[in-house]
């Protein structure tokens, strides 16, 4: 019977081990920082219909960047539209976006360091375009660090 209990135990233990997961804060951060941001630019456009939205054109720069980046890392197609600039045409969609963009990163955490997410960013490009890195590309992986 010891033996019995110290084998379950043993195996509990292997398994458990093997199971760890490693998150990287560093990367956790940026991502994060990156919804944030997100949010907060789509926010900006829960407004009625005859209402005009002022928005900061440092923000869209940095949506622009920050979805760019995350469309490459991830393959998530966004539901924003692109009128003269990206705009949600309801809370609905960006809500999801975040939504989906968040699960992502639960099913993708283990592991993944800024360094790993910027080499499939660079295949991704490279694989979406035919051409290697571009100096927009450095710009964009950069962007996060500020």
């Amino acid at each position: 019977m010891k033996k019995v209990i110290i084998i379950i135990i043993s195996v509990l233990s292997i398994l458990s081990f093997n199971n760890r997961c490693e998150e990287d804060a560093e990367f956790k951060r940026i991502y994060h920082k990156m919804l944030d941001t997100i949010m907060f630019y789509g926010k900006q456009f829960d407004v009625d219909e005859d209402e005009d939205v002022l928005y900061v054109i440092e923000m869209w720069e940095r949506f622009s960047d920050y979805s760019d980046y995350l469309r490459l890392l991830t393959q998530h197609k966004f539901r924003y539209n692109i009128i003269e600039i990206p705009i949600y045409d309801n809370q609905s969609d960006l809500e999801a976006d975040i939504k989906d963009l968040k699960k992502w990163y639960e099913e993708n955490k283990c592991g993944l360091t800024r360094e790993k997410a910027d080499s499939i960013i660079k295949a991704n490009y490279e694989k979406k375009t035919g051409r290697k890195e571009s100096d927009l590309l450095t710009y964009i992986l950069s962007v996060a660090d500020e």
